[in-house]
């Protein structure tokens, strides 16, 4: 079943499928179930991506059955092409910054693009920054039925398929309850697909009501990993740690923090005490932040520091005093490792 699921994955990312991995922290809590002990990534293993080739395969082909014989019934799952301004953007950054062309035209494209990078490129943090990076413009997979919505407008885009279900979770998604139900319509006959309960659009409405549900649920899931990771750093500070610079403003700039997997905002005139900043903006579009230590400044001395777009820098990973409560940077000078 591994070696199948091994050839499936790479004939999978051959046809054209996209896949942008974020970082997910696991927690370790106290006996009160509420202190965090430990926040680690989660880990990825062979027996994750083994399971993973077989739902996405069953899911596949639970909605070419349900597409053939439930017909306007079918519940299925689209994926929205991302937005073109956000998309743009990590194309014209990728240019300037390293001079990479991202072709960014399908997903089939942009995986080729991020594989040749993998290639090319010697840091690999630059590609795992880029993939941060295009996170932001991807747009939310939606639930449909099939006889509401046009079919040029089923495709799931990461994907790069016709058509795609949710099949493999009723214990957990409610839309999988449905499209078992429907499943075992279709294998009853006709008449069983015309009893059904729910027509076309009561399961559009369903699918709608599911759609608001799951973004409540998946902003509720991101809140809640954020808090604990709050509380976390509020009693474990994580001092010395890597970050790359993802976009540059007047007096702020995004950091990436790669062995957590989060972006956070970091404040100059939060550090202003020990420094001094100019902005600039080039030519071509790049920003840049050129940083001074004031005479007599605490911490690590290295005296001027560029920030731009990939810069890597060390900070300190910590808990913001006032509500409400979340992560906060603090800059301690150049990546020099």
């Amino acid at each position: 079943m591994h070696r199948v699921a091994i050839a499936r994955r790479k004939l999978r990312f051959d046809s054209g499928a996209l896949a942008l991995h974020g970082i997910k922290l696991t927690f370790q809590l106290d006996s009160d179930g509420q202190t965090p002990l430990m926040a680690v990534p989660y880990p990825i293993r062979d027996s994750n991506r083994l399971i993973e080739e077989y739902m996405l395969l069953a899911n596949y082909l639970v909605a070419q059955r349900l597409i053939s014989h439930a017909k306007g019934r079918a519940l299925l799952r689209q994926h929205p092409e991302p937005l073109d301004d956000g998309l743009d953007k990590v194309v014209e950054v990728a240019k300037a910054s390293i001079n990479f062309d991202i072709d960014a035209s399908s997903s089939q494209t942009l995986h080729a693009s991020l594989h040749r990078l993998s290639r090319e490129c010697d840091d690999p943090l630059v590609l795992q920054s880029i993939t941060q990076m295009l996170m932001t413009p991807m747009q939310p997979a939606d639930y449909f039925a099939a006889g509401q919505v046009e079919p040029e407008l089923w495709r799931h885009f990461a994907l790069n398929i016709p058509y795609y279900t949710h099949f493999t979770s009723p214990i957990r998604r409610y839309p999988d309850v449905i499209v078992h139900r429907l499943l075992q319509a279709t294998i009853d006959g006709e008449d069983a697909v015309e009893d059904f309960p729910l027509n076309s659009s009561e399961i559009h409405q369903v699918c709608d009501h599911c759609n608001g549900m799951r973004m409540k649920s998946k902003t509720a899931q991101e809140r809640c990993d954020r808090v604990f990771l709050s509380l976390y750093v509020r009693s474990k500070p994580m001092e010395s740690q890597l970050g790359v610079v993802l976009s540059v403003g007047v007096t702020t700039f995004t950091v990436y923090v790669p062995s957590l997997g989060i972006n956070v905002m970091l404040f100059l005139e939060e550090h202003k005490e020990g420094l001094t900043s100019e902005f600039t903006e080039q030519d071509d579009g790049g920003r840049r932040i050129v940083l001074k230590q004031k005479p007599g400044a605490r911490g690590i001395q290295w005296g001027t520091l560029e920030i731009k777009v990939f810069t890597k820098i060390v900070v300190t990973v910590y808990c913001r005093d006032k509500p409400p409560i979340d992560v906060k940077l603090k800059l301690e000078g150049p990546w020099t490792s």
